[in-house]
């Protein structure tokens, strides 16, 4: 079968990221271009959607490789 929940999609990705969390470099309080109080994984789908997509591809090249998804 090929169950949504079975694939590595963007929105599993982006709250992955959300998850995550800013990283403390990219932080407004640190010097960073981010605000302290967004959700990472959605303020980078929206702001920054080219580099989005790219670590996007990445995420689930790496994730059906560990066998997480099919």
């Amino acid at each position: 079968m090929n169950r949504k929940e079975d694939r590595p999609s963007k929105i599993a990705y982006e709250r992955y990221l959300n998850q995550m969390g800013i990283p403390e470099e990219r932080k407004k309080t640190n010097g960073g271009d981010i605000p302290d109080y967004v959700k990472y994984g959605t303020w980078l789908r929206v702001n920054e959607p080219e580099y989005f997509r790219q670590s996007y591809e990445e995420w689930k090249t790496e994730m059906r490789s560990r066998g997480d998804y099919k």
